[in-house]
């Protein structure tokens, strides 16, 4: 059969295209699907991103997909099996995590389409947002990468471009952006920090630009900002075991602040932002490194 060649195909040989339809007039839609959606956290790295792309292709397609396959594929991909496979693991030999972090791409894809054709009632959008949110909080794993040939990793990156998809979509309750700060924060100043181990910054950066383009305020993310790094005891000693780790928490946001400068800068937007958190850095290492403390 056409499926099991291509599978096999798949291992070697990495497509930025796929032409599907040999495939759906053999096997169906239904069938293609299901096994898309079975091998979206595949360990083969070719594979993988082969059924990545192959997933974005045939979700993107005008008709190939009805409203109850675009569900059925959201609900796998949010499920115990998917998303939250293994979830809190930390990266020690635990593949699980490619399941979670390539399953973000089929709720993004379909959460995109969404938006387009809204075939989502407003209780399955709101459903699978607050488990967006809660996979967000709960991941653990930082890997960019595991040698090997299982590649690509990812985690809080895929999942940063999924909360971006839930923020862009019409459907999106501007009362939830306190919600979608708690998340992003697990991941500037949480333990296991993301700032030297993959490139999540980036694509968290791009959160703030999603919620800035719906109308959230800047003065709105500004103070959240300044509770990043929490207020610190003034009686402990600067440099000491009990106040550096201030020092690596404030080192993390400003990595964050980085991200977040230039992701502004490339897309020529936000001038008078980019402008207070360039100020706003020196502030903050004042913060941590107790400037005019005794």
């Amino acid at each position: 059969m056409k499926i099991e060649k291509m599978m096999e195909d798949w291992k070697n040989k990495l497509y930025s295209e796929i032409d599907l339809q040999p495939i759906i007039d053999e096997i169906g839609t239904q069938k293609l699907l299901d096994t898309l959606l079975n091998n979206i956290g595949n360990a083969e790295l070719y594979v993988r991103l082969n059924v990545a792309t192959a997933f974005e292709t045939i979700v993107g397609a005008e008709s190939a997909l009805s409203p109850d396959q675009y569900i059925h594929a959201l609900n796998i991909g949010l499920s115990e099996t998917h998303l939250f496979n293994g979830i809190g693991g930390n990266g020690d030999g635990d593949d699980a995590v490619l399941w979670r972090a390539y399953s973000t791409f089929v709720v993004a894809d379909v959460i995109d389409v969404d938006g387009k054709q809204g075939f989502l009632s407003d209780a399955q959008y709101m459903g699978a947002l607050d488990k967006a949110i809660q996979y967000m909080i709960l991941e653990k794993d930082r890997r960019g990468f595991i040698y090997g040939g299982k590649g690509v990793v990812d985690a809080i990156c895929h999942g940063a471009i999924m909360i971006a998809a839930f923020i862009a979509h019409p459907k999106f309750p501007k009362e939830y952006t306190c919600h979608v700060l708690d998340c992003v924060k697990c991941n500037i100043v949480g333990k296991g920090r993301f700032a030297a181990d993959d490139r999540a910054g980036r694509d968290l950066a791009g959160i703030f630009d999603a919620l800035l383009n719906i109308g959230i305020s800047e003065d709105t993310i500004k103070e959240w900002i300044d509770t990043l790094l929490p207020t610190m005891d003034t009686s402990i000693g600067k440099l000491t075991d009990e106040h550096y780790p201030y020092i690596q928490m404030s080192i993390d946001i400003e990595h964050f602040l980085m991200y977040l400068y230039f992701d502004f800068k490339k897309k020529s937007v936000h001038d008078k932002f980019r402008g207070w958190i360039f100020e706003y850095i020196d502030k903050l290492r004042a913060k941590a490194y107790m400037r005019g403390q005794a």
